[in-house]
């Protein structure tokens, strides 16, 4: 059953597998520009798992992250790859299955692709403004995703 959120925080997941604060940062960064860019605003939480492997689920900040969109806190999810969240896919299929139940999407920033202005007939850049979108999950991943939630009580 799925139901959609308009309240509730953007918020970013980082995950390194070693203490590095330096790609922490880079996360973040690019997190926060995805969040604006698709939502035109900030996140304004931040999860991070710093040193933890992704071959698991059991970490801290994303067991919060998780008791955090159960409770209704969560709008959105920003991570700025596939591999951020988990490292196995069957993990990676249950929570996008969790997230997609709660209406909660998840934006990952590397599949952030920028459209191209329009090029009127004068061959000038028009004034539209540059805008970004999400590109959609591969029909595979649909059809995994459809096969999960049938096996889910």
């Amino acid at each position: 059953m799925s139901h959609q959120r308009n309240s509730g925080s953007i918020v970013i997941y980082a995950r390194s597998d070693q203490p590095d604060a330096k790609a922490i940062s880079q996360q973040y960064e690019a997190a926060q520009r995805a969040a604006e860019a698709q939502f035109g605003e900030l996140a304004t939480v931040t999860y991070c798992d710093e040193g933890m492997a992704g071959s698991t689920v059991r970490r801290p900040a994303l067991q919060a992250l998780l008791q955090h969109v159960d409770a209704g806190l969560v709008r959105a999810i920003v991570v700025t790859s596939n591999d951020r969240l988990t490292r196995s896919y069957m993990d990676d299929l249950r929570l996008r299955v969790r997230f997609q139940d709660a209406g909660i999407p998840l934006i990952v920033a590397a599949n952030i692709v920028p459209t191209t202005p329009d090029i009127s007939s004068d061959n000038t850049v028009s004034s539209d403004i540059v805008t970004a979108h999400a590109v959609p999950p591969s029909p595979w991943f649909v059809r995994a995703l459809s096969a999960l939630r049938s096996k889910v009580p």
